[in-house]
């Protein structure tokens, strides 16, 4: 599963060692979108790195210590789409699929997604990707954009930062004033074993996870029980 995280502006970066953990994690490439709030466009992401080595270049290049405003980073586990650097995310709102996967470029609007989307990409490209070119066209209209996500996101976990704020969709976990889309790349936490409820034992039931709607992969093999 990947995890997206997002820091709110005035809030401290995660350290390396955390941002360590999740690509070890999710290691099919990473990105982040920085909001500069530039005069025409508010927004840098740049992404496509497909290794640790890359990802801390870049950490230290663009100086994310020390960076105060709203930015969102990702990293990446491939389901939709193959391992490259322009399936990685962040990304723009646009129907031009060469400007999604440019690894460099300057918008008003990007996007992170942790999860599976119910809609069928076209080509080799991410389930993310296809979305964003469907809500290209609702770009200048963002509350019908906003319905949208909102109705397709289940339990997706979908991050939208624009030139006004951060937008954030489905059930984020907040630790330290850092928002992450799920803590299971870190297993230290001290997270409490709970029972599904009745709506996510139905989901599982027809082998689909209630955490990000994939499908689940079952063991075929059987036992028997022991008395």
């Amino acid at each position: 599963m990947c995890v997206a995280i997002y820091k709110p502006e005035n809030v401290q970066m995660p350290s390396l060692d955390t941002l360590k953990k999740c690509w070890e994690a999710n290691p099919d490439g990473a990105g982040f979108a920085l909001c500069t709030s530039g005069d025409k466009y508010a927004i840098e992401i740049h992404k496509g790195y497909m290794t640790w080595k890359q990802f801390k270049a870049a950490f230290e290049k663009y100086r994310l210590a020390d960076f105060a405003g709203d930015m969102l980073l990702h990293f990446r586990i491939a389901t939709h789409g193959g391992i490259s650097p322009g399936n990685t995310h962040p990304f723009s709102l646009t129907g031009d699929v060469k400007l999604l996967k440019h690894t460099n470029i300057l918008t008003n609007y990007a996007l992170i997604h942790n999860g599976i989307l119910p809609i069928k990409p076209e080509g080799d490209i991410s389930d993310t990707m296809e979305f964003c070119r469907r809500l290209a066209p609702l770009y200048q209209n963002i509350p019908s954009a906003f319905n949208l996500i909102e109705g397709m996101a289940g339990n997706n976990k979908i991050a939208v930062i624009t030139r006004e704020r951060v937008h954030l969709f489905g059930q984020w976990e907040c630790v330290e004033g850092v928002y992450f889309s799920n803590l299971l790349w870190d297993w230290s936490w001290d997270i409490e074993p709970f029972l599904p409820d009745k709506a996510e034992l139905a989901l599982l039931r027809k082998g689909v996870c209630p955490d990000c709607d994939a499908e689940v992969m079952r063991d075929k093999n059987k036992f028997t029980a022991i008395p």
